[in-house]
């Protein structure tokens, strides 16, 4: 079993965590902040590295980083990120095709809105890229459905939270939730018309998946970089 540690990389244990060795080979960040671990149906792993400068900049030692292992972590190859990323913060991996990556980013402060921010779509692990969502530039999480792998929630910052019913090529707001500093969100396991939404702050709202027209729909404005 592997784990991410934030500020020192990747721990692995072989005696179901009596013992733990950090598996940092081939990892080119100082102290990484190891942030997520995915695992495809296929063994491979990735780890996600969390960036450390929040100046706007690209190409220095503050940026984030996708690495994966194919050898049980204990060696790791870099994965390119895509053109302006530098905050890569969650991965999911289809379970029937482990070269489809859903890669949730965030923004660089820098013009209007940012760059680099929101949702990017791999169908061949990694070796190239394509934004999928733009409209929220602040992407904390991807979900898969465990039911339907063809159905995807991610959770934002700026609009909400998102759905998608194609295997992440277009995005829908979820209407009626209304609180802007989503975490992840969930499918309710035993009603697959409803989702669960955790916050920053804001509790853990219920609701349906398509929207819970009960409640008054107020859609949050574009942000602007720093607000």
């Amino acid at each position: 079993m592997c784990v991410a540690a934030t500020g020192q990389g990747v721990y692995k244990s072989t005696d179901d965590g009596v013992t733990w060795t950090l598996k940092n080979r081939g990892i080119a960040q100082t102290e990484p902040l190891a942030w997520r671990l995915a695992r495809a149906e296929d063994g491979t792993l990735y780890v996600v590295i969390a960036r450390r400068s929040e100046d706007g900049s690209i190409g220095t030692s503050g940026d984030g980083a996708l690495y994966k292992s194919t050898d049980g972590a204990e060696s790791w190859t870099p994965v390119k990120l895509p053109a302006e990323v530098n905050g890569p913060n969650g991965l999911a991996i289809d379970p029937h095709d482990p070269n489809r990556l859903y890669l949730a980013t965030w923004t660089r402060a820098t013009g209007m809105r940012g760059v680099g921010g929101g949702i990017f779509l791999s169908a061949d692990g990694g070796k190239s890229w394509k934004n999928v969502l733009h409209r929220d530039q602040h992407v904390y999480d991807i979900t898969i459905d465990p039911r339907d792998a063809t159905i995807l929630y991610a959770s934002g910052f700026e609009s909400s939270a998102w759905c998608s019913t194609d295997r992440g090529e277009h995005w829908s707001r979820i209407p009626g939730y209304n609180f802007k500093w989503g975490h992840r969100v969930m499918p309710d396991l035993e009603d697959p018309n409803m989702v669960y939404i955790t916050t920053f702050g804001g509790g853990v709202w219920h609701g349906a998946a398509s929207g819970d027209q009960r409640r008054q729909d107020i859609a949050t404005p574009e942000l602007e970089p720093g607000q």
